[in-house]
């Protein structure tokens, strides 16, 4: 199809303007996720058939296999990235040291994760509908030239907080001239989702005053049948009332639930709907499980199971052989060092409906501390809390009735993520006493459980913020529920870290900040090895392997380099696909702020929009491919195009 040969500079048609008349080409039925990213292979990030990230077997049924959305997909060389600014790109990354823009697209609201089946992408975004009903326009911004610096666009995180999702389908098979499909509005904001099978799963959280939401607060999961993305439809949906809204460093929102999926069953933990109390209380967790076994999308309601503390994490809940496990505190999401002990819990799942309590016990702290993270491996769980040094705490699951405390060890600051590998544990962790870098990643010996020992830690980011809730809030690109489509451990060993550590401007004048990237860590036996930090502008987000090189993708830039050697930054390519994006910041006092927090300021006035920059300075936004290709969707039938423009 022949295309103009001159750039236009004019913003793209709102996504939901398009019309959905055109024909789709035919669609796979071959589930796809990047949350785990490949080397630039055919479907580098699809979820194997049978395993889940969520570390519950899915019974090993092709025909069931789950699959987790994310921001960016690779696929035969081509790279799908969603920026928080609106846009969708697709990109040509199949040569080495290139990266040519083939489309883009705005899409409404602040795009969320999608999916790529076959020809088709499912697209989900947030604040796609505004209290009323109406399509929201995409986030409009001088797309023009930018000398160095993002482009200025309307921040994703103005959108009203009573703004309801949407769920798109786009035919991408030619590039340059997208399609929308179909167009599902969602009620409410998107937590959480999977793909089990040919079904879609999502789960939104529905504040009461958002459009078409119920009359409470509640968390609500809608199937849709993908078995034909081209004609997807929604199958069913269950709501479930939501508990307190109490924020916390490690979950800062305790009225949102998080979820885990098998091939059998949806666990939709959260934090029970009481008053918070101190003292000896009440449960404050409840887990709702869903039955999903129906091929075609009906839910079945199973069991309400009540657990000692708020479930604020995916992590704090695993089924394996049959058994529920559960780590939980009292008090997370209110007091900063929780009420009480963590608590051990399991439950034997006689079926869906049914499930038993079969074993507790309570960790032995050394003080009063809050419960930070927690990962399952296999016959043991490891969890985390902190109040000044670090408890990793061992705890033996082999006896599911009689779950035990074995070892434990204290190191500063405290680990946000865990991942387990055999008998070694790696972590993600934060000091903000370290003058080297707030951030670190540190490798645990963990082959006698009654005896864990730290082999090494890397330092890395910056010495900005000092608190726990700024670092975590700015720093870290993903909150713990998706941290580890972020956190990256490859086969080699490369460990990869996309973080922020950008200077905060009041004006919020572009990508001046420096320091933010990608950190590359290399793991080789027993040893840690900090290597060089990769300058990516504009919020980096993801890392992925392709074809010797590494691509960092962040909200304003896709840059390509060259890692043969990995104490040297030689960047080979550079792409502009989005713009800076504000992003809340934590404040002294632990709150979130409507606009990012300035250390060292405690003036209410101080509490508005800044810009979320990071590394690279004026320099880093520009490359030889960096306008790129910009492409409009179809209209009643018709294509409103963009050119290709180059730097």
């Amino acid at each position: 199809m022949a295309r103009p040969n001159r750039p236009s500079l004019s913003l793209l048609p709102v996504l939901f303007a398009v019309a959905a008349s055109a024909a789709c080409a035919d669609s796979s039925s071959e589930s796809r996720s990047a949350s785990s990213p490949g080397d630039g292979s055919r479907n580098a990030g699809a979820a194997a058939p049978g395993t889940s990230s969520d570390g519950a077997s899915s019974g090993g049924s092709a025909e069931r296999a789950m699959a987790e959305a994310d921001v960016v997909q690779l696929v035969d060389g081509r790279l799908f990235a969603m920026s928080k600014s609106g846009t969708l790109s697709i990109i040509d990354a199949s040569r080495p040291g290139r990266l040519a823009m083939l489309g883009q697209a705005y899409l409404p609201g602040e795009p969320f994760e999608m999916y790529l089946r076959g020809d088709l992408l499912v697209v989900m975004t947030n604040g796609a509908y505004s209290v009323t009903g109406q399509a929201n326009e995409p986030a409009r911004a001088d797309r023009g030239e930018t000398h160095g610096r993002a482009a200025s666009p309307s921040p994703a995180s103005s959108r009203s907080p009573d703004a309801s999702a949407g769920v798109i389908v786009i035919n991408v098979k030619d590039p340059g001239l997208m399609q929308r499909v179909a167009t599902f509005p969602v009620p409410g904001e998107i937590a959480d989702s999977r793909i089990v099978g040919d079904i879609l799963y999502v789960a939104t959280y529905e504040n009461a005053s958002c459009y078409s939401c119920g009359k409470s607060p509640r968390t609500m999961v809608t199937s849709f049948d993908v078995s034909s993305p081209a004609a997807m439809q929604q199958v069913d949906h269950v709501a479930f009332e939501n508990g307190a809204a109490y924020g916390a460093s490690w979950g800062a929102n305790g009225h949102k639930r998080s979820i885990i999926a098998t091939s059998e069953r949806l666990y939709v933990g959260g934090h029970a709907d009481i008053t918070p109390t101190y003292g000896d209380g009440p449960d404050e967790g409840v887990i709702d499980v869903l039955d999903i076994t129906d091929p075609r999308g009906v839910l079945g309601r199973g069991a309400h199971i009540e657990t000692r503390g708020a479930i604020l994490s995916r992590w704090q809940m695993d089924e394996k052989d049959g058994v529920l496990r559960v780590v939980s505190q009292r008090g997370i999401g209110y007091a900063p060092n929780g009420v009480g002990s963590p608590e051990v819990q399991t439950f034997h799942i006689w079926n869906t409906r049914s499930l038993q309590a079969m074993g507790s016990t309570s960790l032995q702290l050394p003080r009063q501390e809050g419960l930070k993270a927690v990962r399952f491996d296999g016959a043991r769980a490891y969890a985390i809390t902190f109040n000044e040094t670090d408890p990793l705490f061992v705890i033996d699951l082999a006896n599911e009735a009689a779950p035990r405390q074995r070892g434990e060890l204290h190191m500063p600051g405290w680990v946000f993520h865990l991942e387990p590998r055999g008998d070694r544990l790696l972590g993600l962790g934060l000091d903000r006493t370290d003058s080297r870098g707030h951030l670190n990643v540190s490798l645990f010996d963990v082959a006698d459980m009654d005896d864990p020992k730290m082999l090494g830690r890397v330092p890395f980011g910056s010495t900005a913020y000092t608190t726990d809730s700024s670092i975590v809030s700015y720093e870290l690109p993903e909150d713990q529920d998706r941290i580890q489509k972020a956190f990256r451990v490859f086969e080699d060993g490369l460990i990869t870290v996309p973080f922020s550590a950008g200077q905060v401007f009041a004006n919020g004048a572009g990508c001046e900040g420096q320091g933010g990237g990608i950190q590359l860590i290399d793991w080789r036996g027993d040893a840690l090895t900090k290597q060089v930090t990769l300058a990516v502008a504009g919020n980096p987000r993801r890392a992925l392997l392709n074809q010797g090189e590494l691509l960092a993708v962040s909200d304003s830039n896709v840059t390509s380099f060259d890692i043969g050697r990995r104490d040297l930054a030689l960047k080979t390519a550079d792409l502009v696909i989005g713009s800076c994006e504000v992003r809340p910041i934590a404040n002294n006092g632990g709150g979130v702020t409507g606009g990012q927090f300035v250390e060292g300021r405690d003036d209410d006035d101080y509490y508005r929009g800044h810009w979320r920059c990071s590394a690279g300075g004026a320099g880093a936004a520009r490359g030889s491919l960096w306008a790129g290709l910009a492409l409009g969707l179809a209209v009643a039938g018709g294509a409103v195009r963009r050119r290709r423009r180059h730097g």
